[in-house]
C-alpha cells in the first residue's frame, strides 16, 4: 500500500511538472534573439521551474509567425514573443492566456500596449529601446570628420521604421546625414548598399531582424570597402564593427524571464509594467583591427572602457 501511495504521488507530480506549456516565438535565427531565449531558459531552471517548452522559430516571415501563434493559442499556457512581429503575431491571435514580448523597441507604436507601465491587456514585457542619441555623439567623438552615416533596415519591419526614424531626427540635429539603404530581403539589402557604397562615410547598424541576421555577408561589403561599422547591439558588433554599444540580450532574456515566472506564480499581465531594461545592461565592444581597417584611431578612453576589447 505505501509503494502504491509512493508511486501515485510521483506520477502525480511528473504530471503536475510536465503539464505547463510555455511556447516560445522568435522571428529569425540571429545572436541576440537566441541570447534572448538562453536568458529566459536560465531564468525558469534557476527558480527550478520545469515546462514543456515549445520553441519556434519563424524563419524570417510573418505569415510563420502568425501560424506558430495559432499554434501557441490552442498548445501553450503562456506565450514568448522575442522580436516585434512575433510580438504582433501572438497580440493577433492571443487574447485569452498570457502574452510576455521582448526585444521591441516601441511596444506601444506597435500596438502590443496602450501605453507604458501597467496596461490592462494580456500583453507585458521588456523593450531594448535603443540609446540613438548616445550612438551617435559617440560618432561625433570618434569620427568628427564623418557626415554620411547610412541605416541598414527593411521597411517590413514596424521595429526598425521607428527607430530609423528616430535616427534621423537626432542624427540630423547632430549634424549627420543620414543614408537609407533598405530592402525587404538580404539580396535587395546587397544591391541598395553597393548602389550607395560611394556616398557611405559610416554604417550605422540597428536592431533590424533582416540585417542581423545578414550582418556576415554585409559585413564582408563594409569591410572590403573599409567603411566603419557602429553598431547598436553587441552580438550584432562582433560580426562587423569597430564598436558597438548596446544592450546584453542575456540579460533581456533572463528579465523575460523573471516577468513570466511571476505569472506562472499567479500574478495578472495587468499587475505587471511594461518597460525599457535597465542601463546597467548596457556595454561597450570595440575592435581595434576593424578600426585600422577602416583609418580610425579610438581614443584610449574608450579602450579602457570597453567590455570586450578585440587587439
Amino acid at each position: 500500500m505505501r509503494r502504491f501511495l509512493v508511486l501515485s504521488f510521483v506520477l502525480f507530480n511528473f504530471i503536475f511538472v510536465f503539464s505547463l506549456k510555455i511556447g516560445i516565438s522568435q522571428i529569425v535565427d540571429h545572436p541576440a534573439l537566441n541570447s534572448i531565449y538562453e536568458g529566459v531558459i536560465d531564468a525558469l531552471h534557476a527558480e527550478g521551474i520545469q515546462a514543456d517548452i515549445d520553441y519556434q522559430n519563424a524563419q524570417g516571415i510573418f505569415q510563420n509567425a502568425l501560424a506558430i501563434a495559432k499554434k501557441f493559442k490552442n498548445d501553450a499556457d503562456f506565450v514568448v514573443a522575442i522580436s516585434t512581429p512575433s510580438a504582433q503575431a501572438a497580440k493577433n491571435e492571443i487574447d485569452d492566456k498570457p502574452i510576455v514580448f521582448s526585444a521591441v523597441s516601441d511596444p506601444v507604436g506597435a500596438g502590443l500596449i496602450e501605453n507604458w507601465g501597467k496596461n490592462t491587456s494580456n500583453v507585458v514585457g521588456i523593450s531594448d529601446m535603443l540609446p540613438i542619441e548616445t550612438h551617435f555623439k559617440l560618432m561625433k567623438v570618434i569620427m568628427p570628420t564623418k557626415k554620411n552615416i547610412a541605416i541598414l533596415y527593411n521597411p517590413g519591419e514596424a521595429n526598425s521604421k521607428f527607430i530609423l526614424d528616430r535616427s534621423k531626427n537626432i542624427g540630423n540635429k547632430i549634424g549627420f546625414n543620414i543614408i537609407e539603404v533598405a530592402g525587404s530581403n538580404v539580396n535587395e539589402l546587397i544591391t541598395s548598399v553597393n548602389s550607395n557604397i560611394d556616398m557611405i562615410d559610416v554604417v550605422y547598424l540597428i536592431t533590424d531582424n533582416l540585417v542581423a541576421s545578414s550582418v556576415e555577408i554585409l559585413s564582408k561589403i563594409f569591410y572590403d570597402n573599409k567603411i566603419p561599422v557602429v553598431a547598436s547591439d553587441v552580438e550584432i558588433a562582433k560580426k562587423a564593427a569597430f564598436i558597438g554599444f548596446g544592450f546584453d540580450y542575456h540579460s533581456m532574456g533572463w528579465a523575460t524571464g523573471k516577468i513570466l515566472i511571476r505569472l506562472i506564480n499567479g500574478e495578472s499581465t495587468s499587475d505587471m509594467e511594461s518597460k525599457v531594461i535597465d542601463s546597467k545592461y548596457l556595454n561597450l565592444y570595440v575592435n581595434l583591427k576593424r578600426a585600422e581597417n577602416a583609418g580610425i584611431n579610438v581614443p584610449e578612453s574608450f579602450i579602457l572602457k570597453a567590455d570586450k576589447l578585440v587587439k
